[in-house]
């Protein structure tokens, strides 16, 4: 027994066999000693588990039912409703089919209707020979300004100055005020609508803006879409960098020669005098 122990000392790998045998035994006599209960049989019935799964079972059930109902009404409504569409276009379309039933003019005084003809007759041909006359008229006059020269137009517009309809009230804006157009259509048509002062300050334009740091009196200030310049009058647009700015010998013979106002109108004296003999 000594020998046995005093080699088990010696080894690490016996020692720690032996402790897991000896942990193995101690569990199984707990086991052993422990309380241990006795099987029940419980009915299928009474079992807890079963009758739950049979309740959902039963739901599933009841709730495809009622979703297979529902399908089925609303089939029918749908159904229904094209009927009910069908028959109210079909029951359209006969009225709208015109019957020998529905003309009558049995009551009307076929003199009355002959005369009242004859007057929509006569204002047709009337409106129709004005409308040709009116074209007629415009090609004449066209005829006749293309045929005149420069002076006798001049004479005639201020003979007859055009009569210009609806003119515009020429306002005083402030500083940096917006401007709004008042529009191109329907100015022919004589309106005090249209003789209105659109040049008006609205919103904004009410205060004064000549008052702001010079910072801020741009157009659209803070915006992405503001302007870089109050306006043009105080700034030099000059780019030096431009080949139009730069004296090359090709720029000072265009500019010599066929720029505005470069060319020499002036002759020498005595070309002048060779002119006059």
């Amino acid at each position: 027994m000594n020998d046995q122990s005093t080699s088990r000392y010696q080894n690490p790998q016996l020692v720690d066999q032996s402790l897991a045998d000896e942990d193995v035994e101690l569990l199984d006599s707990e086991e052993e000693t422990g309380p241990r209960l006795k099987p029940v049989f419980v009915r299928k019935k009474d079992r807890v588990t079963v009758m739950e799964r049979e309740r959902e079972a039963v739901k599933q059930k009841q709730a495809e039912l009622e979703a297979k109902k529902m399908a089925e009404e609303r089939r029918k409504y749908t159904i229904k409703m094209v009927e009910d569409e069908i028959r109210k276009e079909t029951t359209v379309k006969e009225g709208d089919e015109p019957s020998l039933n529905d003309v009558n003019t049995d009551d009307e005084n076929d003199e009355v209707e002959y005369e009242a003809w004859k007057l929509r007759e006569l204002k047709r041909i009337k409106r129709d020979r004005e409308e040709r006359e009116q074209v007629e008229r415009e090609r004449l006059e066209t005829e006749r300004l293309r045929n005149m020269t420069e002076e006798e137009r001049r004479q005639e517009l201020r003979n007859n100055p055009r009569q210009v309809t609806n003119k515009a009230m020429k306002g005083k804006y402030k500083f940096l005020q917006k401007y709004y157009h008042r529009g191109a259509f329907f100015m022919d048509r004589d309106d005090d609508m249209y003789k209105r002062d659109f040049s008006a300050a609205t919103l904004e334009d009410h205060f004064d803006k000549t008052i702001l740091p010079k910072v801020m009196q741009v157009k659209n200030f803070g915006r992405s879409g503001r302007t870089k310049y109050t306006h043009l009058v105080d700034q030099d647009t000059t780019q030096f960098d431009s080949p139009w700015i730069s004296e090359t010998a090709q720029n000072l013979k265009f500019h010599n020669n066929q720029a505005a106002g470069m060319k020499q109108v002036f002759d020498k004296p005595t070309v002048n005098k060779n002119r006059n003999k």
